[in-house]
């Protein structure tokens, strides 16, 4: 069991490469002064990187801005540049044909993409911006059919979500991200998460995730009855929560423990296992779980992460 502790992305961090601006086409800066909004007009803000959206008519003065004023604006999420790095994979940035993030995030080790839509995927880590390669990976969004039939009927399976471990550590390293397909086809990005990739048993020689583990989807959509008996779906957010028994040696356990502490409150991306196809027992969340120092050899940790994604 591992975790990646995400990296706080700032202004500075977002290099010039990027292709999504801000404000993106069809967003509209929040002007300080003398400028009427109808109900539903929606701004953003450079500052806090958000939308809102006008709930009553007004001109707009100096203060209070936005962010400052629920009865006038209604945060509706980040500003489509910013989507990728808040906690939810339905605040996906959006393009068409081909999308890329350039990051300077300083030391990290390990990136975990969610909620990915496109054809191919290219990632590039450099020691520093413009300079030596270090790190590469290229690959295809769907999975391999399961058969000749899965091959010549159906399409194939997305993939959307991916997790690279095993960078190496430079002070001024560059992350190059890019999503592409063909012309005129959407491609998306729900979350990048840049950061530290650590296990949660230390130095043990023998230990890990248990089989067993669980991955359960789970949707926030409801059905919707009305008098009549008709019943309409409310389309709401989905996540994928994990459950999994992780063995260690006991001298391991005050460690896993207080790392779990240490992140109890936080969301990060936790990966059961890094062995290929156990793609499905990674997601990002918030865990917790109990800890029982079975011998003296021994412990478990029974973890359960309410995922976000």
């Amino acid at each position: 069991m591992n975790i990646i502790t995400p990296i706080d992305i700032t202004d500075a961090m977002i290099g010039a490469g990027t292709t999504i601006a801000e404000p993106a086409a069809g967003e509209q800066l929040w002007s300080g002064a003398g400028v009427a909004y109808a109900q539903s007009a929606e701004v953003i803000r450079a500052t806090t990187h958000r939308r809102y959206r006008c709930a009553v008519a007004h001109t707009s003065a100096a203060s209070p801005v936005p962010e400052a004023d629920p009865t006038r604006w209604v945060d509706m999420g980040p500003t489509a540049r910013w989507a990728p790095f808040d906690a939810y994979t339905s605040t996906r940035a959006n393009a068409t044909a081909s999308l890329t993030y350039v990051l300077s995030p300083g030391f990290f080790n390990a990136v975990a993409l969610y909620g990915l839509v496109g054809s191919q995927y290219a990632l590039t880590v450099r020691d520093a911006p413009g300079g030596a390669v270090i790190y590469t990976r290229t690959g295809f969004l769907s999975e391999d059919p399961l058969g000749w039939y899965e091959y010549l009927f159906s399409p194939l399976r997305p993939i959307n979500k991916l997790v690279f471990t095993g960078i190496p550590i430079r002070p001024t390293a560059e992350l190059t991200l890019t999503i592409s397909a063909a012309a005129g086809v959407p491609v998306g990005l729900g979350m990048l998460v840049v950061g530290d990739y650590r296990p949660l048993i230390g130095v043990g020689e023998w230990g890990g995730t248990q089989h067993g583990a669980s991955a359960e989807p789970v949707t926030y959509s409801y059905i919707n009855t009305a008098d009549d008996g008709t019943t309409t779906i409310v389309r709401r957010h989905s996540a994928t929560n994990l459950r999994a028994r992780v063995a260690m040696p006991r001298d391991q356990a005050d460690n896993a423990l207080a790392m779990v502490q240490e992140v109890l409150d936080k969301p990060v991306a936790w990966i059961a296992t890094d062995r290929p196809g156990y793609r499905g027992l990674t997601t990002f969340g918030i865990g917790s779980g109990s800890l029982s120092y079975d011998s003296f050899g021994n412990a478990t940790f029974d973890l359960l992460v309410k995922g976000l994604t």
